[in-house]
């Protein structure tokens, strides 16, 4: 509070810093308090708690320089405090190292071995935060079979243990997305077992989606304490079996009905520390379940009407309502969430001053939610408010915006071969802080690609073929990049050159290995 703030006589420089953070981070305020912490590690960089806290700020708002920042005012201390793999003296080298390494994923081969030794010492302390950061690490460089190994299956164990709230949904996520890059056999239905398994189920036992909202949210949902309809199920039935043997199979309606008719016995009381931890998808999480679907609707998946993506908008609904008294839209500060939102959601209901949103954002936005009223995601025809005629052309405008925000420095040509500047020219730095690499490319690379695909002409080809070239320069081991890339070529007439980009695709493990993914 403010009067905290006068007495500050009281204390220290550092209990100082970390009080004004903590200020201006409930007045969403947070770059102003992620400036407070990377002070306070300028200072005292042994402080843990504010390098974790550094990192999630400069998450949220999307400034991976930031977290760079970071991650390098105090890798030399901790390096410092390292006796070796065996005999490390400092309890928290190992939690210090895994945080570093997050910050240091824009730099993936230092970043890497920093996780790695992390993990391999450490896997209960600091696997979490370890597998966070090869998460964007080998992201970065298209390594989407490590990732899976990671990911899924027995990999899962690094991170199940972490504690962090909603985590194990969001690496669910991303091993849906690798799974996707690496275009297995069957990997579109794995994914969307692992997005039912994560995300979807995250939505539905906290009342965030349709059905929820018709009932009143998440907060009838937590008055109530129901579990999740599946998991109800699962107990009705291991309850029956146990009780009357095994007997005459019974179909979902009669198992649903005997359940709702034992509620009693079926609820799971909760205690204390459940409810202080019943947190609701924060922004971050929808964005990311959000690109999770996008890529599995692109990658026909799901069907663009799919009934999880009216279960996402009613989730971001949810998280966007606001009381009475409130006077800022509190996503503000949240440049990916933003983007991630306007796919489902308008860009002018995302912010409440439209000064604060850059202009690669706004265009970003725009573009985005045109190319979410096109696919119609979550949306009826009425809602979606799309002509049938000339589909082509609002492809085209959709596709521009997009690629104003994507790409560097774009020139448009006028009729007369004169340069004309659109209304702005984002720059690498600008784009950067929308969101970190690994989530930003979700959204613009793979957005721009089926755009540029949906309008068909000779510039539009073109500009997907730059974009894919970029992406197998980068990421030259993930097979989706050359298989959508012979796609754009054979759309352009080159055959040979599609034809060698589909081997290429195919050396790498397209159409390969087993169906079955778990978590």
């Amino acid at each position: 509070s403010k009067d905290t703030l006068q007495e500050t006589y009281i204390y220290s420089q550092r209990e100082r810093l970390h009080l004004h953070a903590l200020h201006h981070l409930l007045q969403n305020k947070h770059r102003i308090a992620l400036g407070s912490y990377l002070r306070i590690l300028e200072l005292c960089p042994g402080d843990l708690f504010a390098l974790s806290l550094a990192i999630d700020v400069a998450n949220a708002i999307g400034d991976s320089s930031a977290a760079m920042r970071a991650a390098t005012n105090v890798s030399a201390y901790w390096a410092e405090r390292d006796s070796g793999a065996i005999n490390y003296a400092h309890p928290a080298v190992n939690l210090a190292a895994a945080l570093v390494s997050v910050g240091l994923s824009s730099r993936a081969s230092t970043a890497e071995r920093l996780a790695e030794t992390s993990l391999a010492r450490d896997p209960d302390g600091s696997g979490g935060v370890a597998i966070w950061a090869l998460v964007h690490c080998w992201g970065s460089e298209g390594r989407s079979s490590e990732l899976i190994s990671k990911l899924t299956a027995d990999g899962a164990k690094c991170y199940e243990a972490c504690g962090y709230l909603n985590f194990h949904a969001k690496m669910k996520a991303y091993g849906g997305i690798s799974l996707l890059d690496r275009m297995g056999a069957g990997a579109d239905r794995s994914a969307v077992r692992l997005y039912d398994g994560g995300m979807g189920l995250l939505l539905a036992y906290t009342g965030n989606s349709v059905e929820g909202l018709e009932r009143g949210g998440e907060e009838v949902c937590l008055r109530e304490k129901r579990l999740p309809k599946s998991v109800r199920r699962e107990i009705a039935g291991s309850m029956f079996s146990g009780l009357f043997g095994r007997g005459e199979a019974k179909n979902e309606d009669q198992v649903t009905a005997e359940s709702d008719s034992q509620k009693p016995k079926l609820i799971r009381r909760r205690t204390r520390e459940d409810i202080l931890c019943w947190l609701p998808p924060s922004p971050l999480d929808l964005s990311i379940a959000t690109a999770f679907l996008l890529r599995l609707t692109l990658s026909e998946g799901i069907s663009e009407q799919d009934e999880r993506w009216y279960d996402l908008r009613a989730a971001w609904q949810m998280a966007l309502e606001q009381n009475e008294s409130a006077e800022e839209v509190s996503i503000d500060f949240m440049p990916g969430a933003m983007l991630a939102a306007s796919l489902l959601i308008h860009p002018d209901d995302l912010h409440s001053n439209v000064n604060c949103v850059s202009p690669q954002l706004e265009s970003a936005m725009i573009g985005l939610h045109r190319m979410g009223q096109l696919m119609m995601l979550g949306r009826t025809f009425r809602q979606a408010g799309v002509v049938k005629v000339d589909r082509a052309e609002q492809w085209r405008d959709a596709l521009k915006y997009l690629a104003r925000a994507s790409d560097c420095l774009r020139w448009e040509i006028g009729g007369e071969l004169v340069a004309t500047t659109p209304f702005h020219i984002p720059t690498k730095e600008a784009t950067s802080k929308i969101a970190w690499d690994f989530d930003l490319r979700q959204f613009l690379e793979y957005s721009v690609c089926h755009a540029a695909l949906q309008v068909g002409d000779y510039e539009s080809l073109c500009l997907a073929r730059s974009i894919c070239s970029e992406g197998i320069t980068l990421r030259a081991n993930c097979p989706e990049i050359w298989y959508r890339y012979s796609n754009v070529l054979e759309m352009l007439g080159d055959e040979v050159g599609a034809e060698n980009a589909r081997s290429a695709s195919v050396s790498l493990g397209f159409g390969e290995g087993a169906s079955a993914v778990s978590l």
